[in-house]
């Protein structure tokens, strides 16, 4: 397989173990062969910022449909049936999972319910989310606040369960929902029974979903959901499967990404003053500040594609049906965009930081943006 070098190998399965230490061994893998064939994973390892960059452009013959590497860890469709059928039936409507023409049908339908007014509406309700958090965290008992669980978690948690129109009744619950899903449909090797463990996760937000689902087709109301349920393009709408889909990639997402934004964020910014300072006294480039602040602290890692046919990507022979890992955390760290990559310079131009992507689903892969600008 064009004579990968084995001392080059990286283990995604003891990825959980070794933490941000495997950050030096991308780096040595994208310095000597940023396409790299791993027989650990059986699969293609993306590493330098160029090829990532054009693995998510759309141009090659890569597909989105990511299911096919859940057959891949579960290759008997009896054990399928048997401990995953819902998931086999719902993921693959989630729109990070599909191709145009789908990806883009879904796209302008969800477009219609992350609408502006929505984002308004929630605008004071997070305002006094935040000011409840760090009033509850300034009277700590002993000065110490639990970061991760007590202001990271709750915020965006409570935020998104707000947007969508949900009880805040489901909040312990979210944190769970969050680890399996990940864990099942994002993790290295995930096992029997954490697939099990995650069929059930999403089993349960269905079943919450859509009794939502059906009061907002009788009883209309303001919320995310409700335009949701009732987006429409020409003569189109969502059917059951994709409006759940949506739901259940919208409150992970919007709830999981941004809360290990905020913690991975702040542990980096205590070892960065100059860049505390700078966020401090340039308001006006918090946007920049937070895409540079991601870039280090390694918030994204990567996303898989598979060949639909035979190619040649500089020089290297991909196969139909082989998997693509575009390690989005590599690229990121690549010196040739990125002088002194792991310094954060909150000055430093965001136009080429791969956190969230360019190309089809830049949108819907963790930054669900409102199109009214």
């Amino acid at each position: 397989m064009d004579g990968s070098q084995p001392g080059l190998d990286v283990d995604f399965s003891r990825a959980e173990e070794l933490g941000n230490l495997l950050l030096p061994q991308l780096d040595a893998l994208r310095e000597a062969e940023p396409i790299y064939w791993s027989e650990k994973q059986g699969a293609w390892i993306v590493s330098g910022h160029t090829e990532v960059f054009e693995g998510f452009l759309g141009h090659l013959p890569l597909s989105s449909h990511r299911q096919d590497i859940i057959k891949a860890f579960m290759p008997d469709p009896a054990d399928r049936d048997r401990y995953i059928p819902y998931l086999m039936q719902v993921f693959p409507q989630w729109v990070t999972n599909t191709d145009p023409p789908e990806q883009i049908r879904l796209r302008k339908l969800m477009m219609k319910a992350f609408s502006k007014k929505v984002a308004e509406d929630n605008r004071e309700f997070a305002k006094e989310i935040i000011k409840d958090i760090l009033d509850r965290a300034a009277t700590a008992p002993g000065g110490e606040v639990e970061f991760m669980e007590e202001i990271a978690r709750q915020l965006p948690a409570r935020t998104i369960l707000r947007l969508m129109g949900l009880s805040q009744e489901y909040l312990p619950r979210l944190k769970d929902w969050s680890y399996y899903l990940n864990a099942g449909l994002g993790g290295a090797y995930p096992s029997i029974e954490t697939f099990i463990a995650t069929e059930k996760a999403l089993v349960d937000m269905r079943d919450i979903f859509l009794v939502e689902i059906e009061k907002r087709r009788a009883n209309p109301t303001d919320d995310f959901l409700s335009y949701l349920v009732h987006a429409r393009e020409e003569d189109d709408t969502l059917t059951e499967d994709e409006l759940v889909g949506i739901c259940h990639l919208t409150l992970i997402a919007g709830h999981d990404s941004t809360a290990n934004s905020m913690a991975l964020g702040v542990a980096s910014l205590a070892r960065e003053p100059e860049a505390r300072e700078y966020m401090r006294t340039h308001p006006d480039q918090i946007v920049s500040s937070v895409m540079e602040m991601m870039r280090v602290s390694a918030m994204s890692t990567s996303m898989a594609r598979i060949a639909t046919e035979d190619f040649t990507w500089h020089g290297r022979d991909i196969r139909r049906g082989q998997f693509i890992y575009l390690m989005i955390v590599s690229a990121n760290r690549d010196p040739d965009v990125f002088p002194n990559p792991t310094r954060m310079d909150m000055q430093r131009p965001q136009d080429m930081n791969m956190t969230f992507a360019p190309g089809l689903h830049h949108d819907a892969a963790g930054v669900l943006r409102s199109e009214e600008r």
